[in-house]
């Protein structure tokens, strides 16, 4: 009886050693070299727990029309779905990697009948009944690491994806915001364009009276004629301008593209200057630029586990359980059995196989480099644009709206000149196409700065701070 407690207690102790390897792994991240200095790359971690980028840049507008779109456009937004579902899958793949770190437990329950004739019995028929309840486990044993860093490059792919949706949600503020902008210029297109030929429309009654009376010339009444004309087709190519604005904007917000959407507001005054000195780290909050970071990470754990596939693996199998003829008996110790087993092995010739893995892992790590130097490499040279063009931009709409203002102006005396007979018909009308050319001109300057603004946060990947 000593002896079968010994065996027990021995079976016992092996199925423990084998499920030790079941400690929930935390994230394991990898430290990316620098190509030319060495020197690690600091790309920023994305904390779960703050709020969204994509929520925050916005409110520098002080536009709280656009923080609700924006808001309304992240809920319902289809290719937002889509991303969030490969985050899942990407995590479900983690797990899967992860699991392959642990023991794998199994538990049988088998029965048989059997029936065998022996010779030295005179072929007499005999029926055996055989059952038996199994509690089986193997586990292979991570000797090089090759478990761990295929583990490791599933979490870098799932913290990839993830990032994926913050670059989708901070593209689609960007893509809303701009649309919003848009319309807001369309509106006031077509405002100016409305006001211009209403002016047309009362200097061409004003001359159909003078001309009555003899105090102008056809031409005059013709030219200004077909300058209302001109002002009312520019008028309704506004319109239709502007209802295009409205379906694009509609389409991101997830609506049906009615053209219903309010666009009774005007364009926000762009008077918060950039902060001066902006660090350079903070592009290292890019979603984007974080997720070509996490998937050279998971390249190179994927390359590690490649190095070390022609190293030898170690298996460990133990099972313990009862057998006997009788069902009731399955659960009596006295019938009880185990086993444990180890097994090294090592792949010997695999035509090639192995070491093409290796070259294919190399290469890929090698392309995932790339790209992340090119994301990263992309992300400075918008940062650089936005800011380069803002300077641009604030000096180009304080000498537009000086522009406009004179040209209102003079618009303003030209017709009391002409009235009093002092310039002819073309003077008035040219002074009437500047002065439109140059409001409008000012409208779309201003939306120019504010898209820029967006390119900037865009770039930047969300606020200043």
């Amino acid at each position: 009886m000593m002896i079968r407690h010994n065996e027990k207690g021995l079976a016992l102790w092996a199925l423990v050693f084998l499920l030790a390897g079941c400690a929930t792994t935390s994230k394991e991240t990898q430290s990316i070299p620098h190509a030319g200095t060495g020197e690690p790359l600091k790309i920023e971690k994305m904390d779960s727990q703050e709020p969204s980028p994509a929520a925050i840049w916005a409110t520098r507008f002080g536009d709280e029309t656009l923080n609700e779109l924006i808001e309304e456009a992240l809920e319902s937004n289809i290719g937002l779905d889509a991303v969030k579902a490969n985050v899942k899958a990407a995590e479900a793949a983690a797990r899967i990697s992860g699991s392959l770190r642990a023991p794998n437990l199994t538990l049988g329950l088998n029965s048989a009948k059997q029936q065998s004739r022996f010779s030295f019995l005179n072929f007499q028929k005999i029926e055996t009944d055989t059952h038996s309840l199994s509690l089986g486990s193997q586990w292979e044993v991570d000797l090089w690491g090759r478990l761990r860093a295929s583990h490791a490059a599933g979490l870098a792919e799932f913290e990839a994806a993830e990032a994926d949706v913050e670059a989708l949600k901070l593209s689609i503020s960007g893509q809303v915001a701009r649309a919003w902008f848009n319309l807001l210029e369309s509106q006031s297109q077509y405002e100016l364009a409305i006001d211009s030929a209403q002016s047309l429309e009362d200097k061409v009654r004003s001359l159909d009276r003078r001309y009555d009376r003899g105090l102008v010339t056809s031409l005059d009444l013709r030219l200004t004629r077909a300058q209302a004309a001109s002002s009312k087709a520019s008028a309704q190519q506004r319109k239709t301008q502007l209802g295009n604005a409205k379906r694009t904007l509609e389409t991101l917000l997830g609506r049906y593209p009615s053209g219903k959407q309010s666009s009774e507001f005007v364009l926000p005054d762009m008077s918060e200057p950039i902060p001066e000195g902006l660090s350079s780290e903070l592009v290292t909050r890019r979603p984007d630029l974080y997720a070509a970071e996490r998937r050279l990470a998971a390249s190179l754990s994927r390359r590690e586990a490649a190095n070390r596939n022609w190293l030898p693996s170690l298996a460990l199998t133990g099972s313990a359980g009862t057998t006997s003829s009788e069902l009731t008996d399955l659960l009596d110790s006295d019938f009880s059995v185990w086993s444990i087993a180890g097994n090294v092995g090592s792949t010997l010739f695999a035509a090639g196989r192995q070491k093409a893995e290796r070259d294919q892992a190399e290469a890929i790590v090698e392309g995932q480099f790339a790209n992340f130097r090119s994301v990263a490499q992309t992300a400075f040279q918008e940062v650089e644009n936005a800011l380069s063009s803002e300077e641009n931009l604030t000096r180009l709409t304080e000498e537009t709206a000086v522009a406009a203002e004179e040209n209102r102006k003079a618009e303003e005396l030209a017709w009391e000149q002409y009235q009093r007979g002092l310039i002819d018909i073309t003077a008035l009308l040219d002074a009437q196409r500047r002065a439109d050319e140059s409001a409008s001109q000012l409208v779309n300057v201003k939306n120019q700065r504010l898209q820029n603004r967006i390119n900037l946060h865009i770039a930047l990947g969300g606020d200043f701070e």
